[in-house]
């Protein structure tokens, strides 16, 4: 008697509390979790609910209290088995047993594949972390990949500054081509002077429109090619350079090669 008084209790004045009834004559459950606000929007009272129970002729069962758990209900505390009968045209409980039952334990379910068990607020929760992980892990392989491809370039660039360092033959050519510009400094600064070097007895008689530009082109003949391509570079330079003129200019008269 006392756990049935126990559990209407429940089910009138609390209202996470649930019922689940099983019908032991038909082995079936009649309700899985009859909750506390559908006993009393539709009976009444839990005494109204048992009374229509067992009008309807369910009067062997098995009854076991169950209270909210997020968006599920558990079991509270040990089912126990009832039995009513009819006495003066009114239910009336004559009988009831309590007989402990065995819980079965059921496995935990993984929360990430089945949110039940779990409060709404629970549940999105998990969505969220779920969606942030998965943006997350999208946004480190981008990083990685353009980290990746970031390190190729670099490697490229730092490859061709190091070949472009340390390209022997291209060294050696500029380091002959200085080397040849400056020993034939004595010819051109004899030149820039007026003095003209001596040419050969072979040395082709031609015209000049001035005399500076003969000794230049008296010079040329015995200037080596490579520096002869440097100076008409030099030349290029002054007539479409000017930057580069006054450079020189500033270069020349700091050595004291010229003086304009």
């Amino acid at each position: 008697m006392q756990a049935l008084d126990n559990l209407i209790d429940k089910l009138n004045s609390d209202s996470y509390s649930a019922v689940s009834v099983l019908d032991l004559d038909t082995n079936s459950f009649l309700f899985r979790n009859k909750t506390h606000a559908e006993i009393i929007a539709d009976y009444g009272s839990a005494e109204e609910f048992f009374e229509s129970l067992f009008a309807k002729g369910h009067s062997h069962l098995t009854l076991a209290l169950k209270r909210k758990n997020g968006s599920s209900y558990k079991i509270d505390g040990q089912s126990f088995d009832v039995n009513f009968s009819k006495q003066d045209q009114s239910s009336q409980v004559q009988h009831v047993q309590q007989i402990p039952v065995q819980q079965v334990k059921t496995p935990q379910a993984d929360v990430f594949s089945n949110s039940f068990g779990l409060g709404t607020l629970d549940i999105m929760n998990l969505m969220v972390a779920k969606n942030d992980a998965s943006r997350l892990f999208t946004e480190v392989e981008t990083l990685k990949a353009e980290n990746k491809e970031y390190k190729k370039k670099y490697e490229d660039i730092r490859e061709e500054q190091l070949a472009s360092k340390y390209d022997t033959n291209k060294s050696k050519g500029t380091q002959e081509m200085l080397l040849g510009a400056i020993q034939q400094l004595p010819t051109l600064i004899g030149f820039v002077k007026g003095t003209a070097p001596v040419a050969g007895l072979a040395a082709p008689m031609e015209m000049y429109s001035s005399e500076v530009k003969q000794h230049f082109a008296t010079a040329l003949q015995s200037i080596d090619d490579t520096v002869v391509g440097v100076l008409e570079s030099i030349t290029s330079g002054l007539s479409t350079n000017v930057e580069f003129s006054n450079e020189l200019a500033q270069l020349l008269k700091k050595h004291q090669l010229w003086e304009a």
